[in-house]
């Protein structure tokens, strides 16, 4: 019995096989680099409008925190007026509630004096 040509019919056939193996390997290594190509014109123009959109919320929150630091700026000033005008109405107030005690006291004290 002669086995060459089933061994060369064999071989022949795994040959065919890898052939047709390979053939679908490309088709779809194909779709895989087109899908990529695509994906990547997708993709690169979504990331430049990213970037800017992150570029502007960057530059309003600056502003954001500028507004805030002169909010704070204001307040820290306006509080300190409000100390200085404190201390400075507080005192004499004290001194003419004081001394309008004094004067009904020395009145009242005269009215006694009067009335005996």
């Amino acid at each position: 019995m002669n086995l060459i040509p089933i061994v060369n019919g064999s071989i022949v056939l795994m040959i065919l096989f890898i052939i047709a193996v390979l053939v679908q390997v490309v088709r779809l290594l194909n779709s895989v680099n087109n899908f990529v190509k695509d994906t990547h014109k997708e993709v690169v123009p979504s990331l430049n409008k990213l970037q800017t959109t992150i570029d502007e919320i960057n530059s309003e929150l600056a502003r954001v925190d500028t507004i805030v630091q002169s909010v704070q700026d204001v307040t820290e000033k306006v509080s300190t007026t409000t100390k200085v005008a404190q201390e400075a109405l507080s005192s004499p107030l004290i001194k003419l509630a004081g001394f309008s005690t004094g004067i009904k006291k020395t009145l009242d004290s005269l009215m006694k004096l009067k009335n005996r």
